[in-house]
This record gives structure tokens, sequence and C-alpha cells, in this order.
């Protein structure tokens, strides 16, 4: 049995010691092209000792371009060639009765390797050693070991305990004690464990942020309505422009409180399920033509880039297109006279980036994440009407549509990405 289960695990390892050196080789290929390649396994081949690894790589039609097989071997390549059969270029060491096989695809060409058995049998004769020489040390080690573990073990234990009692007393500042370089159980229970308390604290400040927000941003809206409600109370006729004034102030309240539920519905992806194929190009085409007449009154220039082919995406074309619509709309308004906004999409197999760049006075480098929080303004934006929360929306719809938003500088001004992975 421990022959076998040997066996087995030195052949795994094997297999993945070659698919490493694939790897290695693919790497090569794509930086340096066939010709390094070529002296790279040649390189491999000269090195193996007595042909312990061989190494051949074919072209398309099966050509022989490097390694130390000269015959080319056919298809379907077999897990496990006898020595005598492969017509290697050195002499095969003795102790080889046959090799592992292992094939891998390199651009157009076929690279097959092979590794020797003959490390079965020695890592067999050092286990037996091993086995006999160790037998009585690991039972008198064992002791004394268990002993130290055991009262070592203890101490961090009780540690533990006690900064557990500490985090129930409410002390959420406490963390689990973590030895230098810990890499056992405790190790990193405590780590999950500190890791989760780390959350728990910034939860409680975001949520602590999001109330402070909410206070600083509602209480203008709301004391204007009520100074307007008060002068209406004492005015013996009621003036049409102040109704008015006070619908304006009631309806801001409402669309704040209307986007914080909009973005609480979307983190909860109630919306998933009636996700389909979207082609973003004339989601962005429409966009910028609603846009285009507001950039053009605020004397901005709002361009969009014909994208080279279909933008397909998995999700909701509604949601898509607020989301285009918010991140347009924050440039356009934060933009002075003379900026260029540009718009433009890019594909390939895999992803799909939306770019929105302008040359404006750009985002600095402290708030480029932060803009994306609920409420957060930037000193600049403090003046012009909003509430914080379009760039949140923004987010929560890249979120649910497993994308990611972010926003660079431009030298000068900023680009916000919006990234997706790519449909076909």
């Amino acid at each position: 049995m421990a022959y076998w289960f040997t066996q087995y695990e030195v052949h795994d390892w094997v297999i993945d010691q070659m698919r490493g050196d694939a790897g290695t080789l693919q790497a090569i290929y794509q930086t340096g092209g066939a010709a390094i390649l070529v002296d790279h396994l040649n390189a491999l081949a000269a090195v193996s000792f007595e042909d312990a690894r061989v190494y051949q790589l074919q072209d398309a039609s099966g050509a022989v371009l490097a390694g130390n097989i000269d015959l080319p071997i056919g298809r379907p390549l077999p897990a496990m060639i006898p020595a005598d059969q492969i017509a290697a270029a050195g002499s095969i060491i003795h102790e080889v009765n046959g090799y592992w096989m292992q094939e891998t695809p390199i651009g157009p060409y076929r690279l097959i390797q092979g590794s020797g058995d003959h490390i079965v049998r020695e890592v067999l004769e050092a286990l037996g050693t091993a086995l006999v020489l160790g037998y009585l040390t690991v039972i008198v080690l064992g002791l004394v070991a268990g002993i130290r573990v055991g009262r070592i073990t203890e101490k961090r234990i009780a540690a533990i305990l006690n900064a557990l009692t500490r985090l129930s007393d409410g002390q959420l500042a406490v963390r689990l004690p973590v030895p230098a370089g810990g890499g056992d159980d405790l190790s990193r229970v405590s780590v999950k464990v500190n890791d989760m308390l780390d959350e728990i604290a910034q939860l409680a400040e975001s949520q602590r942020q999001i109330a402070n927000d909410i206070a600083h941003d509602m209480r203008t809206p709301l004391q204007r309505l009520h100074q307007r409600l008060e002068r209406l109370r004492a005015t013996p006729g009621v003036a049409a422009d102040e109704i008015d004034a006070c619908l304006g102030q009631t309806r801001d309240i409402i669309s704040t409180f209307n986007a914080l539920l909009r973005i609480a519905q979307l983190e909860g992806g109630d919306r998933q399920a009636r996700f389909g194929l979207v082609d973003l190009a004339p989601i962005l085409s429409t966009v910028i033509d609603a846009f285009r007449p507001v950039a053009e009154d605020r004397g901005i220039d709002l361009r969009l880039s014909d994208p080279p082919q279909a933008l397909m995406v998995r999700g909701d074309q509604g949601l898509l297109t607020q989301m285009f619509s918010n991140v347009v709309e924050n440039a356009i308004k934060h933009c002075p006279s003379g900026t260029t906004v540009a718009v433009d999409g890019l594909s390939d197999d895999r992803t799909i980036v939306v770019r929105i760049a302008d040359n404006g006075p750009g985002i600095s480098a402290t708030d480029r994440e932060r803009v994306f929080q609920r409420f957060f303004r930037t000193e600049r934006s403090r003046h012009t009407p909003g509430n914080g929360l379009g760039l949140a929306l923004v987010k929560a719809i890249a979120q649910i549509h497993h994308g990611t938003v972010s926003v660079q500088g431009n030298n000068p001004g900023a680009v916000f990405r919006v990234e997706f992975a790519a449909c076909k």
C-alpha cells in the first residue's frame, strides 16, 4: 500500500512539475516568440542528465523543431512510454524503465515532455531508510514536543479567551493575539476573527458617517422648507411661487430617499433574474444624444468614438443606461466651459471597457475612491446641485452586473473606467 501511495504522489508531483515547466515555456513563447522558445527548450534538453527528462517540440505538421528526442512522437500521446521506445539523443540511465509523458499546446506548436520513473525507486529507498532511523527518534521527540506544544497552546487559548471576554464587554478595538509568522490553526482562526472584527469596525464607521452625511445634506433643505412654511402661515394670501419653492425642496428630499432605496434594491440583486444580452454601443449612443444639447449649452464638447464592434454584456438595459447617464451627467455638471468629454468603448475576447474621459479640473487622488461612497461630495462640488448619490448608484449597478468602476487621473481631468466580462 505504501509503495502504490508513494508512486501515486510522486507521479502527481512529476506531472505538476512538467505542467509548471510548460507554463514557463508558454510565457517565454508569448514574450520572445518561437526562436527563443526553441533555444530555451534545447537548453533544457542539454542539461538533462543522461536524459532523465526528455523534451520534443513539434510544429503543426509534426516535424521536430527542438528537444532531445530524435524521432517524432505520434498521437495520441500515451501516459507512459517504455524507455527502449524513446529515440533519445543521448544515453538513457539504466535506472529508467519508462517515461511519464505530458503534452501541452504552445501556440501552433506541440510540446511533449517526459520524466523518468526512476525517481520512485529512489524515493522508496530514502523513505525506508528514514522510517528505520526515524522511528525511535519520533517517539522520543514526540513526547517532548507534545508536552511543550500543549503548554504553549494552553497559554494561547487563555489569551484568546481573555480577548474574547473583552470583546463581549464592548471593546471593539481589541484583537486576538497572532504570533509573528504563525501558520498554525489557532493563528489562522485568530487572523480570520480579526479580519471579521476589522470589517465590523468599518461597517460601524460607515454607518456613523452615513448618518452624519444624511444629517448634513438633509438639514439645509429641511430648514429652508420650514422657513418658507413659516412665512406662508403668517401670510394672508398664499403665493404660488412660495408653494412651488416648498414643493421643490420636498422633491429634493424625496429624490434623495428614492436614490437610497434604489441603491439598496440593487445591492439586493433582485433584478438579476431578468438579465439578458445587451449591446452597450446603442446605449452609449442614446446617452450621448440625450446629453449633447445640455453639454452644448454649457460650452462642453461631448464626443462618442464609434466602437469597433458590438459591446455585448449580460445585464439590464435600463440599469446600464442609467449608469452611463449618471457618469456623463456628472462630467458635464462638474466641468467648465471649453472642456471636452470623450466616451469610447473597447472590447476583446474577455473584457469590455467603457471610458468617459474629460480634461476638466479632475478629482484628487485622495478622493478617487471616496467619490463612490454614498453622500460623499468633494469640496468643489458642495455648491452644485445634487445629493452625492449618483456615483454610488453607478457603483451599485456595476457590481450587480459583476463589473467594476474606477476613476483615474487624465492630466488634466479624470477618466471613469467601467469594465465588464464580455459575452458572445
